[in-house]
């Protein structure tokens, strides 16, 4: 096949130019020449130049395009020359009509989250642990307690929250999960939770709640300045600024 108008086809030209992706991996950017009418690309520059904005092709693949009148003809032909405007105006017309194929979207893999098996605390508390964990309370509560309206206890909710959590977390974990949860967690929460004396259901008895439970501590607040609302003070160094 011969170029157009009867000019020579510079057949090393086309074979000796790299493999664009190889050109990107090896880190060597395309070398454009410049003159009076701007950017000329040779055949590697031109791949290269596709590479950026969709999937590379080879050589022979531009060659076909050029000699079928599907991508623009050189400036000249000893070697073959392209202006880079020309070039760049013919890339999204190409991945437009298919003659180009778009470069694959970058999706980052999302883990799907595992399903709990207990929808809330109050299911897991009733249906794991009660039933699982067995103690000796006192039926005076003066030892050992529990609360049968735990979640009237505020400290016992949060408690009870974190264990169930922990242990949707940690049931994952096949070989020391289990253990980890009992000695790290479990062995931790429930004997505070027990203490008749120091727990949260101090006054409860095992089978009804305390009338008047334990009372909140009292308070008298400190000086404003001591403890300067740190999310003010973030607010206004992210914008360049400084607390009155």
């Amino acid at each position: 096949m011969t170029a157009p108008s009867g000019m020579p086809e510079p057949f090393d030209a086309w074979d000796d130019a790299p493999d664009p992706a190889q050109s990107a991996v090896d880190g060597q950017p395309a070398t454009r020449v410049g003159d009076a009418a701007g950017f000329m690309l040779g055949v590697a520059d031109v791949l290269a130049q596709i590479a950026e904005e969709a999937e590379p092709i080879r050589a022979g693949r531009w060659r076909a395009l050029v000699m079928h009148g599907d991508a623009p003809a050189p400036v000249g032909w000893d070697p073959p020359q392209w202006d880079y405007d020309a070039i760049e105006a013919w890339i999204p017309q190409a991945l437009q009509a298919g003659t180009l194929t778009p470069l694959p979207k970058a999706t980052a893999e999302k883990v799907p989250e595992p399903e709990l098996v207990f929808g809330s605390t109050a299911e897991w508390v009733a249906e794991f642990l009660v039933p699982m964990y067995r103690r000796q309370l006192t039926a005076t509560g003066d030892r050992t307690t529990w609360c049968p309206q735990w979640w009237r206890h505020a400290e016992a909710i949060i408690r009870l929250e974190a264990l169930w959590r922990a242990w949707e977390h940690l049931r994952l974990d096949g070989r020391t999960g289990a253990s980890v949860w009992l000695k790290d967690h479990l062995d931790h929460h429930l004997p505070v939770l027990l203490d008749a004396h120091d727990g949260p259901f101090n006054g409860c008895r095992p089978d009804r709640h305390a009338d008047d439970p334990l009372g909140e501590f009292q308070l008298v607040a400190p000086p404003p300045e001591w403890f300067p609302d740190v999310r003010k003070t973030r607010t206004d160094n992210s914008e360049g600024g400084r607390r009155p």
